[in-house]
């Protein structure tokens, strides 16, 4: 019996031990066949990015070397075309980028759709969004009759905002789940302002998140067309609105009706006196001063700081915080203008 044990024990040793030299080999090969995959990655790059950047920039005549050969040449071309986008606004360098893609590349990432591996499939259309690959768009659009993950539907609706405004329009309105505002902002950055506007029309029928979310996307854009619709929202019922709305009005850095601001000066909610107080800034001293004087007497520290900065910052600004603390009788007032006074000497 003992026998037996010891000779099935050497057995078990001797499998386990093939085991692990055809599992060394496995990843030594597969090790192997990454490094290579890198290197003709990394060959593509260092042979073609110059060619490449005569053709994006300097206008040079289109090479059909440039085309690349397999999906490793691809994924190196991915690389440079990325580094273009991501670091310069030319709509040149996007409109050469979107025809080769949708020429040369279009087959490849046709294919990758039809993966079954969800990162391959979930890939291919991040890089469908970013080369503006529209001869794909259908194809992608046929992936809604299959059950999707939210990463894909979120592509899919990031899709609809650049190349199909009537669509992305119905499905923001109709969404089964709300998104969050990170979400609402990241589809969208880049929409054309045709969107939007279709957006800001029906804007009362939008989830609250995706409202607050366009307000602070019409801030970024500093449109100063937006400010009308900006100012009509300063009598919403919702604080959060109002509040979002001053601060995007303050981005833009241009007011036009001064008389729909000054309610805020004595408003009951700080968030929306603190942005008044940083709109006033944008103002000659010699109009907004005596409103910004109230608010250096305000209760919120946020709030005297904002405005103490705020006069600080203007020409005469030091002259009036001194005059200020010469009169005031609030000392924490006082001592905010102070505080500030010291920071221009």
């Amino acid at each position: 019996m003992i026998r037996i044990s010891i000779d099935f024990l050497i057995l078990v040793m001797a499998i386990l031990l093939i085991i692990l030299i055809c599992f060394g080999i496995y990843i030594s090969i597969k090790r192997a066949m990454e490094v290579y995959q890198q290197r003709l990655r990394r060959m593509y790059i260092e042979s073609k990015q110059k060619d490449w950047y005569h053709y994006l920039i300097q206008e040079a005549e289109f090479n059909s070397e440039l085309i690349p050969k397999n999906k490793y040449e691809i994924q190196g071309l991915e690389e440079i075309f990325l580094v273009y986008l991501k670091n310069l606004s030319n709509l040149t360098i996007q409109e050469k980028i979107k025809q080769f893609s949708n020429q040369y590349l279009q087959k490849h990432y046709q294919k990758l759709l039809k993966s079954r591996k969800w990162s391959i499939k979930v890939n291919a259309m991040y890089r469908i969004i970013d080369f503006q690959i529209v001869s794909l768009v259908e194809e992608c659009e046929k992936l809604e009759k299959k059950k999707l993950t939210k990463e894909e539907n979120f592509q899919l609706l990031k899709m609809n905002s650049i190349f199909s405004t009537d669509a992305f329009i119905n499905k923001i309105v109709n969404l089964s789940s709300t998104l969050s505002e990170y979400e609402y902002k990241k589809l969208l950055i880049g929409v054309h302002s045709e969107t939007l506007k279709s957006l800001i029309n029906c804007l009362d029928e939008l989830p609250m998140p995706c409202q607050y979310s366009i307000i602070d996307t019409l801030g970024m854009n500093r449109d100063i067309n937006d400010l009308p619709f900006l100012e009509s929202l300063l009598q919403h019922e919702n604080c959060e609105v109002r509040i979002r709305s001053l601060k995007a009005i303050h981005e833009i850095g241009v007011i036009i009706e001064q008389e729909k601001y000054l309610p805020f000066v004595v408003s009951e909610i700080w968030e929306e006196r603190l942005m008044i107080a940083k709109i006033l800034g944008n103002l000659p001293l010699a109009y907004s001063y005596p409103y910004l004087q109230i608010l250096l007497n305000d209760e919120s520290w946020w709030v005297r700081s904002q405005a103490a900065k705020a006069i600080s910052n203007m020409k005469s600004g030091k002259e009036k915080l001194q005059e200020f603390i010469e009169t005031a009788s609030d000392r924490y007032a006082i001592d905010m203008a102070n505080e500030y006074l010291k920071k221009g000497l």
